[in-house]
Parts: structure tokens; sequence; C-alpha cells
């Protein structure tokens, strides 16, 4: 018996609410998103160019993949589309695409919003501008049920089919399917998402995205300056990260939240008395976001809990040998998490995936040459047309990890005549902390390396994990 790779359900409903939870509406009652959010989006939210067409190959470039309507148009998206489509609406600064959002509303169309700043804040935030006519949509094109972006139909899979070197190629060379950063920009606004393929954002990913990578980066620094760290220092060292690099991402998954909710939260008499009508998912993720204060205590005892993890990936750091993580340094770290997210820092996103682990490969992106402040990285979509595939960036990775260990030299919690001793241990242990989760949650799918020469990709076979 065959079954499709995600719960489309699922997943419709969890791009739905990130939709909604990223965006407001200004003073003129428009919706508006950030190019952040726009940037990493995939196939789930549709991008309408409202622009003059030769605008587009003007000097402030368009996005990849973007679908051109100009605003006299504009009636035949409504036309199209159905009307719980996720649409962002983009011009040269944000105006055009504001009164073309709210005239989609006035259509019907449910879920609309406009890119902050348009192409110009897209262009200073450092995201790629083409200007190749052959990177944009130029029709509404309506898929059927079953169909994927590339006409064909969508395959029905089982647990552990695998992807083929010729649906990688022909992922990696879809305009929609990877956004381009420069890495000097990604530093001051992007983030390190999870290996993981059930999100169909565009992503550089590391075992554990944001979490794993500070996880690994404290557990290296105790054994170099070889003394643990005190709750305080841990909860010191998060905020002056986020003070230092901005965004920082964990994600979990329906299936622990679910497990959290039924075996943790309503079975805690501390709790359940508070909860009232907190039933949908909804209002569980707005409970979550700032639960009342004298709440937190006993939640916080649920949310540190290893069974209640939705990323594999942290579970194993917490509970399996080979990862050389003190326990007591993983619940200090989801503490501090927890409390600074309900402290209102917005740095830190807390994300819920949705459907099962279906990967049919494993694909590490590549560079040709050295990484440079100026050199565009990719964030590639691990979502194949209905299939999945963990995403890694080495390249992208490594760099980060010696930040990583200056900024921690920095900090004062690792001597400086230590920093070559942390930065060899990092590149060490995350490499066999990405081997131990990928032999646990890959055994047996096939190992892909993209590189991007000039911006276009070559893929090799690497062997099978």
């Amino acid at each position: 018996m065959t079954t499709p790779t995600l719960d489309e359900h699922v997943t419709t409903r969890l791009a739905r609410f990130a939709f909604t939870t990223a965006s407001r509406r200004d003073p003129a009652g428009v919706l508006r998103v950030p190019p952040e959010f726009v940037a990493e989006q995939g196939q789930h939210v549709r991008i309408i160019d409202v622009r003059a067409a030769d605008e587009l190959g003007g000097l402030l470039g368009h996005i990849p993949a973007v679908t051109h309507v100009p605003l006299e148009q504009l009636g035949r998206v409504s036309g199209a589309l159905s009307p719980a489509t996720l649409l962002v609406v983009v011009s040269n600064t944000g105006d055009r695409a504001g009164v073309a959002a709210r005239y989609l509303e006035s259509l019907g169309m449910k879920h609309v919003a406009a890119m902050d700043g348009g192409m110009a804040a897209w262009k200073k935030l450092g995201f790629s501008t083409p200007r190749d006519p052959t990177t944009v949509r130029w029709e509404v094109v309506v898929l059927p049920p079953g169909v994927g972006r590339n006409g064909k139909p969508l395959q029905a899979v089982t647990k552990g089919t695998k992807l083929t070197e010729a649906q990688i190629l022909e992922h990696v060379g879809d305009p929609g399917s990877v956004r381009w950063v420069k890495l000097a920009a990604f530093l001051l606004h992007g983030k390190r998402s999870c290996v993981d393929g059930r999100d169909d954002h565009g992503v550089i990913g590391t075992p554990g995205g944001d979490a794993g990578e500070f996880l690994l980066a404290l557990s290296a620094a105790e054994e170099v300056r070889g003394a643990p760290f005190t709750d305080a220092e841990v909860a010191r060292a998060l905020m002056a990260h986020i003070d230092t690099f901005g965004r920082f991402y964990m994600h979990s998954d329906i299936h622990a939240m679910n497990h959290l909710i039924v075996e943790g939260f309503r079975k805690d008499e501390r709790i359940t008395p508070h909860l009232g009508r907190v039933f949908e998912a909804l209002e569980w993720r707005k409970f979550l976001e700032s639960p009342p204060e004298h709440l937190r205590p006993a939640l916080l005892e649920h949310l540190v809990k290893p069974t209640n993890l939705g990323c594999g990936h942290l579970k194993f750091a917490l509970t399996k040998d080979g990862y050389d993580v003190r326990p007591g340094l993983g619940a200090a770290f989801l503490r501090a998490f927890h409390e600074l997210r309900w402290g209102g820092a917005p740095e830190l996103e807390y994300v819920i995936l949705g459907g099962d682990h279906v990967e049919g490969a494993v694909v590490e992106v590549v560079l040709e040459g050295d990484l440079h402040s100026y050199t565009r990285i990719p964030l590639v979509s691990p979502q194949v047309d209905g299939l999945q595939m963990f995403v890694a960036h080495p390249q992208v990775t490594a760099h980060l990890r010696r930040e990583t260990a200056s900024f921690l030299v920095e900090l004062g919690v690792v001597p400086t005549d230590r920093r070559e001793a942390l930065e060899s241990l990092l590149v060490g242990r995350g490499q066999r902390q990405l081997e131990a989760t990928l032999s646990q949650l890959a055994k047996g799918l096939p190992v892909f390396r993209v590189t991007f020469r000039d911006g276009v990709p070559a893929v090799e076979t690497l062997g099978v994990v």
C-alpha cells in the first residue's frame, strides 16, 4: 500500500499558521510580511510581482520564480487560484503591492499580504535579484491535484522510497526551490534550520539547526575549558548569541506536541485547571508563546523532557551515547530557550513541523571555491514535489562554527589560547553527531553532493548512509 509522503492537510495548516504569525497590518490596513519570511518560503506560498514587465529586468531585479501579474490584470489571480491560497504580492517599494493586496482581499482571497519594503528591501538584505526573464513565471499556473511543479504526477511512495540523482538535479535547478543570499547578509538575518526534510522552506541545513549547533558549541566549550556551565551561564550565553547573530531556530513536530499535551500538561494537576478551553492547535501555539507566569515552572518540567522533543537530533543528543552532551546542559539550554521566548525575545523561533519522516535521500550542498562575505549561498527547499530529503550545508556550517568559536572566546567563556582547540573539537564532534543522527534517521538512503558553480548545480552520488 502506498501513501503520500506528507499529510497535506497538516502541512498546509502549518504553512497557513506561519503565514498568519509572520504578517502584520499596517496603519492603512494592508497585511504585510517581512522579506526574510518571503525568502524562506517554499511552494506553499505563491509570490506575485505586480510591476511592469520591464521593471523585472531593471536595477532591482526580481525574486527567482516569481509570477508576473501586472496590476491591471489582477482579476485573473483570483479567478485562477483558490481563495485559500497563500499569496505574497511584490513591487519596488511595497506601495503598489499594498494596493494589490487590498484589491485581492476584496475579490475574496483570504490570505494575501504585501512584502514589506518591496524589492528595495529584498535587495538591501542581500537576497538574490536576477534580471533574467527566464526565471519569471509569466502565467498564473494552477496545477491539478497530484501534479508537481514540473507537470509530472506526484509520486506516491512508501517509507524508504529513494530519490534519484536526476530528481535531485531537477529540484536544485528549479529557481523556485533555491533562494540565494550573500553570506554576510545571512550572518545578520539568517538562521540555520535542521537537516529535517519535513519543512518546505529554503534552508541552510545542519543537525538540529541553530539549537543543535548551540548545544554542540556549549558541550565542546565545556570540554575545552574543563568546567561545566551553570544554568545562569547558559542563559547568558544564549542571550549573547541572539544579540550577536540574530535569528535562532529550534523545531518540534506535531507528534511531540501531542505527546506533550496529552501525557504532560493534561495529566499535571498543577496545569490542567488553568487550561480552560485550550483545545485547537492555534490556541495551543498561542498559549505556549506566552503562558501565565505562575504556570511556567511546571510547563518547563515537561518541555525539557526528551520524550517531548520533536527534533530527532536534539532528542538523540540528550539520550544516546556518542554525542558527548552532558544531560544537565541540554536541560539548561531548553529552559533558557523557552524562558527567553516567554520574556519576549523576537529572535527565537519555535517551529512545529508536520507529518512523518519519509526522506528519500541525504543531500550535501557545497559551493565551488572558498567562502567570502560576498559569496552567495543557496537556501535549498528539502521537499521535492511531494518527496523529502535531508539537506546539509557542511561548507557553510564549518564557516559558522569558526564564527561561533570566536564568539565564545570573545564572550570570555573559553580562554583565548584555546580557540584552535575549540574549533577543532567543533568540527570533529559536529561531524560525528551528524553521522550518528543520519545513521538513525536516514539508514540505507543514498547520499548526494550538490556542487554549485557560478549558480549552476552539478550532482554526484557519494554512496549510502
